[in-house]
């Protein structure tokens, strides 16, 4: 049973009992009352018991609404914690991948003079970029904002390298392979932090 389920659980038991002391109390009163009546109590009796009961179906009536409201804010602390769960989880995803992409296309661009493989790695990376320099920055909540600044970043540079003044036969594309390499580290740190999010937020 998920924690979810069991608050609902609780909250109907707690909803059950406060029916039956309620409906409990005022038989009690009823009874004294009765037993006043036919002079097997004191007379004063029946007073107390008609306070006591007043009392206390006061305080179920305060404790009742009381108990549905944090029933409800702990559902609401629930459904906030997988939202931000579902989140972190997306966005790590698009990292590892664009982790993989990255990984690619720098072990083709390895050596210079081999243009068509070095080229071809770049339009290829550039493609995948596109996707992720078209992300809305609130995509995944305010929270995940600086994580996808970094994706599209990445992206956007892979789109630049990409550009047709680059694909001459004599370029070398050593300077393009190096800042593609400082842009994975980024994304590879990236990554470890959304993990340790991540593991954060299931412990919680």
């Amino acid at each position: 049973m998920s924690f979810k389920e069991l608050m609902i659980n609780r909250t109907l038991v707690a909803l059950w009992v406060a029916l039956g002391v309620g409906a409990g109390l005022w038989l009690l009163v009823g009874s004294v009352a009765y037993w006043v009546r036919h002079g097997w109590l004191p007379p004063d009796t029946a007073g107390w018991v008609q306070a006591l009961g007043g009392l206390l179906a006061v305080a179920v009536a305060v404790a009742v609404p009381a108990w549905q409201k944090r029933h409800e804010m702990q559902l609401a602390a629930i459904d906030e914690r997988k939202r931000r769960i579902d989140s972190v989880n997306a966005v790590l995803s698009l990292t590892q991948d664009l982790i993989g992409h990255h990984e690619v296309a720098i072990h083709r661009m390895s050596g210079i003079g081999r243009f068509g493989d070095a080229r071809d790695a770049a339009l290829s990376l550039a493609r995948v970029a596109k996707s992720y320099v078209d992300l809305e920055l609130v995509t995944f909540g305010n929270e995940m904002v600086s994580f996808v600044l970094e994706l599209k970043s990445a992206a956007l540079y892979a789109e630049q390298i990409a550009q047709v003044n680059h694909l001459t036969l004599a370029h070398d594309w050593s300077a393009e392979r190096n800042e593609l390499g400082k842009r994975l580290k980024g994304l590879r740190n990236q990554e470890a932090t959304l993990i340790g999010f991540f593991d954060s937020l299931e412990r919680y």
